[in-house]
């Protein structure tokens, strides 16, 4: 039975990858051109501080939407008894916290050294962001990713393109920043439009926003926890790094970043199925499965440092002289990628099975250690940053494997 299960979520998962894919590909190259312009016109410096505010900016945002998106579809797919009112009532609470998070910014920006107009502006689009999902959690909440990958995938090209027009006009990085924000606040609107009225209600029940902020706290434990894997290691280098240095170092950390959100779309869309899991043996016959991924994601780090001499040539036509050292950095820092699919593995069935606050709690420890590797590593000054990503990322993975057995022997 367990298995029979694991089976129809894996078809279902290789329909729905197609499309992900497509919208996953698009993203990497649209991003990877985006910044490549942007790191070639401003500099490495201007770009380290784009990264570095992005990333911040990513942290906050998490915790100011309450993974909202999340819980909609979760809320969506086991029909909650106020399922019509949880689109407007999500969308009071994203645009409530984001206006305090906007003043609580303020020191925030300060004490890490970062542009509060670019971190800001940062944080709408991702607000924006988010809001798009939890419009189209109607759709995921039924396994149906297409429309999904479809509306990103359009929305990417024309930011892609209206990015570039404003980076050859020579204007100023902000309102690529600024452009992007508009166009993730119009394509919120049209994923709203998309749901059906009879899905729908416009009011606002204080009852409703209560449930739906519980639920948020809880869940966006590990939306957190995510982020921190993904942006922590930038905004560290931000703390320790400046100048051309820190434009670098981003850059061949965004490198993994973007390989691994490529890997890391394919394995969120088994959420809302996965959060269906009766008992072990269905948990068990999915992870199983979801080992293929972590294996693959072997294959690539291996390739690119075999073939980092190709691609130093590469980055150097492409972005310049300040960037002939991103590729002997990403060429080590890629050998972190199999531990942070196995991260979002464990995130991922922890959120799942109500783990969140146990793996939470371990990624939270990780992020204090990581710190002190990277004071520490600094210190000692040999290749500190590649060995600060590196150590960091294992200690993370390590923690959250833990977190997830211990916590999975308790069902």
């Amino acid at each position: 039975m367990a298995y029979d299960k694991g089976c129809e979520l894996i078809k279902n998962w290789k329909e729905n990858t197609v499309y992900i894919s497509l919208m996953q590909l698009t993203l990497l190259v649209v991003n990877f051109l985006l910044i490549t312009i942007i790191s070639r016109t401003y500099g490495a410096e201007t770009y380290g501080e784009y990264a570095s505010a992005k990333s911040l900016s990513v942290l906050i945002g998490t915790a100011t939407v309450l993974s909202l998106a999340l819980v909609v579809t979760k809320g969506r797919a086991q029909n909650i008894e106020y399922s019509n009112e949880i689109f407007s009532n999500s969308y009071y609470l994203v645009i409530r916290n984001l206006l305090f998070s906007l003043v609580l910014l303020i020191p925030i920006a300060i004490i890490f050294g970062r542009d509060y107009s670019m971190t800001s502006l940062f944080l709408v689009g991702f607000v924006f962001n988010e809001m798009i999902h939890i419009a189209l959690a109607y759709y995921q909440a039924q396994g149906n990713f297409v429309i999904t990958s479809k509306q990103i995938l359009v929305r990417t090209v024309l930011y892609g393109l209206g990015a570039w027009f404003i980076v050859s006009q020579g204007f100023s990085i902000i309102w690529v920043i600024v452009y992007q924000a508009l166009i993730l606040f119009i394509f919120f609107i049209i994923a709203h439009l998309y749901i059906p009225k009879k899905e729908l209600t416009n009011n606002t029940s204080k009852e409703t926003r209560s449930k739906l902020t519980k639920s948020g706290r809880k869940m966006v434990l590990t939306s957190f926890s995510s982020a921190l894997i993904s942006e922590l290691d930038i905004v560290l280098l931000g703390l320790f790094y400046s100048g051309t240095l820190l434009g670098v170092l981003a850059w061949s950390r965004r490198i993994l970043e973007i390989i691994f959100q490529l890997l890391a779309a394919s394995l969120d869309i088994i959420f809302p199925e996965l959060s269906k899991a009766k008992n072990k043996d269905e948990v068990s016959a999915i992870r199983v499965r979801l080992r293929k991924v972590f294996i693959f994601s072997f294959s690539i780090p291996i390739l690119f440092f075999l073939l980092k001499g190709v691609a130093g040539d590469i980055f150097v036509s492409l972005l310049g002289n300040d960037f002939s050292d991103v590729s002997t950095y990403a060429s080590s820092i890629l050998f972190c990628l199999p531990v942070m699919v196995w991260s979002r593995i464990n995130i991922i069935f922890s959120r799942a099975l109500n783990f969140e606050i146990n793996i939470t709690k371990s990624i939270s420890i990780g992020a204090v250690f990581s710190y002190g590797v990277y004071f520490l590593m600094h210190r000692i000054g040999y290749n500190p940053a590649v060995l600060s990503i590196i150590i960091s990322q294992v200690i993370i993975a390590g923690l959250t494997t833990y977190s997830f057995r211990k916590s999975n022997e308790t069902i």
